[in-house]
């Protein structure tokens, strides 16, 4: 109970925060889609932003925390804070070299970059060169977000969880900030890229003094010949590939949209950040913590504890996205209403974005586990695993883009990425379960049917509420929004209600981890 203590505790805390930036985040998109709607410029502005996106993911989620974390913390348990230090200079020196190259390459080859990821574009006088432009301005976001990257995996070995969960709000809040200030620039999409860049900036800065109380101080290395250099280097080629391959689903999904014509990339952006908002809460926020936590587990060949971890994460994170399943496919609409529909995002936008909402729906706790059960593998230095289910995700994913995007049109490539989300989820854990042996699967499986019955109970609740006669209003936004807000808080209260019913104990684990010296052990 304490190790469930210790992984709950500080994912709450980055839950919370998580929440916020998600909030903001909401708040950011629903002005992107006020200022710019479903059109062309906010086509172009998600595009030429996806392939910096894509590098801060290959070094952020990839080489940070596969690689880099269980390294690190591993120098910080074996030999002390100032060698782990010493690497992370290192590293941090080779990386900021790396991706200044990467940076200047971007900003030159713009216009040769953009066409491999939105070639449908090209049908759209204009289109493609805005977007190329764009991207050049919002390159060099990749070595801001990467040092910020760096900087939050320090703080979480070192169990600081609070600056780097809010340093992405600081993101958020400059990108809201320059979507007020457009008239200082030729328009609007052009603002709002250089709030990224600034955001970038912000992002960095309110984790330096945390790193500085640390007890760390920068100082540049090029030490290519580090042990944990090498280790670091050795675990993000197969980590590099990984990421890669799951950036190539981004890619393959924005391409199949790009073709079916104006507002589709828009469509699937805007219901993705709805997944976000709900991924955003405990399932990232645990990936979070389990890392450095399985890491050193694992290094002690503590594999049972491992196992008992990996597996109440496991139940924790379903107990979470199962009932927001069902909530996201039953109130898409009204979510996406509230949320978007004003100024020149119209009804018809509304329509499409939850069409593709739904679809993406599906495969929310297939994406959710994936965050959870990979890095189990990177804990333990294995990082050639993820990556052979990754690549076979992929082929599927391309495979269901061809066959969804004729009939189900923007829901293909939504409906695609879930169901290779679904096939990674389950590759890793059986992997898994046959090398380290039982993972509790059947506890997990029990817990499935009671938060599925409670989640059918929440389905029910909810539409009975959001189709009562005279309950949810078209206008004004205010009694809309509430409306949605009573119906999403009292559903989850019928969840839960019906899930303690049916003695779902995670319940009760969480009240025990929560409470005051509900820790010890027992």
């Amino acid at each position: 109970m304490s190790e469930h203590r210790a992984l709950v505790g500080p994912a709450s805390l980055i839950a919370s925060i998580t929440v916020v930036s998600r909030v903001a985040g909401m708040f950011r998109e629903t002005r992107i889609a006020a200022l710019l709607g479903a059109d062309d410029a906010n086509d172009a502005f998600i595009a030429a932003y996806r392939i910096p996106n894509m590098l801060r993911r290959l070094v952020g989620e990839g080489a940070v925390s596969a690689a880099f974390v269980p390294t690190f913390s591993k120098y910080l348990q074996g030999e002390g804070r100032d060698q782990a230090f010493r690497l992370a200079n290192a590293v941090l020196t080779l990386l900021t070299l790396g991706l200044a190259v990467v940076v200047v390459i971007g900003v030159v080859f713009s216009e040769w970059l953009v066409p491999l990821l939105v070639a449908g574009f090209r049908d759209t006088p204009g289109k493609m060169e805005l977007t190329a432009e764009l991207n050049r301005i919002m390159f060099p976001y990749i070595l801001l977000v990467s040092a910020s990257a760096m900087a939050m995996g320090i703080l979480n070995s070192l169990g600081r969880f609070a600056a780097p969960a809010f340093a992405p709000v600081l993101l958020n809040l400059a990108i809201i900030a320059f979507s007020y200030a457009t008239g200082a620039f030729a328009t609007p999409e052009r603002a709002l890229a250089v709030g990224v860049i600034v955001g970038g900036v912000a992002q960095i800065a309110v984790q330096v003094p945390q790193m500085l109380s640390g007890g760390w101080r920068f100082r540049p290395a090029l030490d290519w010949r580090h042990p944990g250099v090498r280790k670091v280097l050795a675990l993000m080629g197969p980590v590099a590939v990984g990421v890669g391959v799951v950036n190539v689903n981004v890619v393959v999904g924005t391409l199949f949209a790009s073709v079916i014509g104006e507002g589709a990339v828009s469509w699937l952006h805007f219901s993705d950040r709805v997944m976000e908002l709900v991924l955003g809460g405990y399932a990232i926020a645990i990936a979070t913590v389990i890392v450095p936590m399985m890491s050193r587990q694992a290094d002690a060949r503590r594999m049972e504890e491992m196992k008992r971890t990996l597996n109440f994460a496991m139940r924790l994170v379903l107990f979470i996205t199962v009932p927001a399943t069902i909530g996201l496919i039953v109130l898409r609409v009204p979510i996406i209403q509230v949320l978007f529909e004003r100024d020149e995002f119209d009804a018809s936008d509304t329509s499409m974005t939850a069409y593709a909402l739904l679809f993406y729906a599906i495969g929310l706790s297939a994406f959710a586990l994936v965050k959870i059960v990979a890095p189990a593998f990177y804990s333990m230095q294995d990082t050639k695993t993820p990556v052979w289910i990754a690549f076979f995700a992929m082929l599927l994913n391309i495979v269901f883009n061809a066959v969804f995007l004729g009939p189900l049109q923007v829901g293909g490539p939504a409906l695609a990425a879930s169901m290779a989300g679904v096939f990674n989820a389950i590759a890793l854990v059986v992997v898994f379960r046959r090398r380290e042996g039982a993972l509790g699967i059947r506890a997990v499986g029990s817990s499935m049917i009671r938060f599925l019955a409670a989640s059918a109970a929440l389905g029910l609740a909810a539409h009975w509420l959001i189709h009562r006669p005279g309950f949810y209003f078209d206008e004004p936004f205010s009694q809309r929004a509430m409306a949605l807000a009573l119906t999403i808080g009292l559903a989850t209260a019928v969840y839960f209600g019906v899930a303690a019913l049916l003695g779902a104990r995670e319940i009760g684990e969480l009240r025990d981890v929560l409470r005051p010296g509900g820790g010890r052990a027992r």
